[in-house]
């Protein structure tokens, strides 16, 4: 089957063209720079060419090496949002290449799998919605997928102003939370989408730091076996079939829909994935903007993952640390606690708690209530944007709001109920339905039934006729959590256990 297009990409170096000079792919018109931080401008040109690049008033020059990459620093720049012009010239000849509408501002590398990938044309009231996205001064850049057993030197993709027309096509969760968080800072914002779907969290770590985990051994010996050739076949195969999937087998659908004859049987998924090959995103798709500066992470991923939340903990916070040693060691990493559905156990977001209240400067937004337990895409994007821009406007600009729904803290029992005592209530506890559900109780038997649960102030007391000495209480602790307890700021409290197996503390 010949490949129309070609998703998997292990594209040459844009360092291997002769006799021209350019920028890094990264760098197009409408970007953003990321404001307060040295900016790193990179490109090529012929080996040893002099070239001098200007930008906010800066002029700076350097010198090409023997291999034509050139890389150019420049100081700190204050926001603003009138574009201006960014051009390099040689110092040879008068050739120059100019970039427009460049704006500075802060920048947010988005990442993760199909829920972070998720575009604004396929949420919920897309149409109405996408209308009103006439954003000056918000611009994204999606990178191309693209994998590499090798760190590959450039990415595909072009930044583009956030419009009516443009929007369809960005990152739904990466779209709501700059329109969310664009206004209550006054710079523009850049989003960086480097995400794919079902992907593996070692697909998007270093080898050394996945290796340093002690995880994944399994994983990385199956992968360690296939050459560079066998790898590249993988892609492939597997990008001719995502376009079959996604383009010829509907078209063929309609088709025979309209000509009332047999639908044609969907392609067949080939077994292997480079999707599912350590490291394969890591070289793909952060190696080549890692002297990107960013303000700060938001990350969706942990589906392909769900069933081994062990793991996790290690694999997570390790991804983490590494980001942070090459962008910056304070940064804020916000993620996704992954939304209800049939197939995660509920142990998964508990891990992802855990690693949230374990690591600094992170956030979590939490999905309980816009899940569906059907569909491993839910298509209610806006709370989960919103969420996350919450929680940046506390960890990353410093405000004096709440960011986190109600934290189970404590529990007292007499008899035959039991008190729950929260932090992070923060205007006071309330239900988005009445009665409040999601609470179950057991006695020292384990055997956990349905519970009616009364909010009384800050606490809530949990109690069942079936129950005549509490032991345990457990909220939404389901693959298909009903409990919609918030505070009043607007946040909905995580799941929670209280008989929490102390190995996992």
């Amino acid at each position: 089957m010949k490949t129309p297009f070609l998703l998997f990409a292990l594209i040459p170096s844009f360092l291997s063209a002769k006799d021209a000079l350019a920028f890094s792919r990264i760098f197009t018109d409408h970007m953003v720079l990321q404001r307060d931080q040295e900016i790193m401008i990179w490109g090529r040109a012929d080996a040893g060419d002099a070239l001098t690049l200007r930008f906010g008033g800066q002029s700076k020059t350097t010198r090409a090496d023997d291999k034509g990459r050139w890389q150019v620093k420049l100081d700190p720049l204050t926001a603003f949002s009138t574009g201006q012009d960014l051009s390099a010239s040689l110092s040879n000849s008068d050739e120059t290449i100019t970039l427009k509408n460049v704006v500075v501002g802060d920048v947010w590398l988005c990442s993760g799998q199909s829920n972070m990938h998720f575009q604004m044309k396929s949420t919920a009231r897309a149409e109405e919605e996408i209308a009103g996205m006439d954003h000056p001064s918000i611009r994204f850049f999606t990178v191309k997928q693209q994998f590499g057993q090798q760190e590959l030197e450039d990415v595909n993709g072009r930044w583009q102003t956030l419009t009516p027309s443009t929007a369809p096509e960005c990152s739904a969760v990466a779209c709501y939370f700059a329109c969310a968080l664009q206004p209550e800072i006054g710079v523009p914002v850049g989003l960086v989408i480097s995400s794919v779907g079902g992907t593996r969290i070692e697909s998007w770590m270093r080898p050394e730091t996945l290796a340093a985990t002690g995880e994944s051994k399994d994983l990385i010996e199956k992968w360690r076996a296939v050459d560079a050739a066998e790898f590249e076949k993988i892609g492939q195969i597997y990008s001719a079939f995502q376009y079959e999937r996604d383009r010829t087998h509907p078209e063929a659908v309609r088709k025979a829909r309209a000509e009332g004859k047999p639908l044609p049987p969907p392609p067949v998924a080939p077994k292997q994935r480079c999707h599912d090959a350590p490291s394969a995103l890591h070289h793909g798709m952060i190696a080549p903007i890692e002297d990107f500066r960013v303000r700060g992470f938001l990350w969706y991923q942990g589906e392909s993952n769900s069933g081994r939340p062990a793991p996790y903990r290690k694999l997570l916070p390790a991804m983490i640390a590494d980001w942070r040693k090459t962008w910056g060691e304070t940064l804020p990493f916000l993620f996704v606690q992954i939304a209800p559905h049939q197939s995660i156990h509920p142990t998964f977001r508990e891990a992802q708690h855990e690693i949230w209240q374990n690591t600094p400067h992170t956030g979590m937004a939490v999905t309980t209530d816009v899940g569906d337990l059907s569909n491993i895409h839910p298509t209610r994007k806006r709370p989960v944007g919103e969420r996350l821009a919450t929680a940046a406007l506390a960890i990353a600009y410093g405000k004096d709001i709440e960011a986190s729904g109600p934290l189970f803290k404590e529990m007292q029992i007499q008899d035959d109920r039991a008190t729950l005592s929260f932090t992070h209530v923060g205007r006071g506890l309330v239900t988005k339905k009445e009665p409040l559900g999601g609470f179950t109780i057991a006695a020292a038997d384990g055997r956990f039934f349905p519970a009616e649960a009364t909010i009384s102030g800050d606490q809530i007391i949990v109690r069942s006729d079936k129950v005549a000495q509490v032991a345990a209480v457990r909220y939404n602790w389901s693959k298909n959590p009903t409990g919609l307890l918030f505070n009043k700021d607007g946040l909905p409290a995580p799941p929670f256990r209280t008989d929490r197996p102390t190995t996992q503390k």
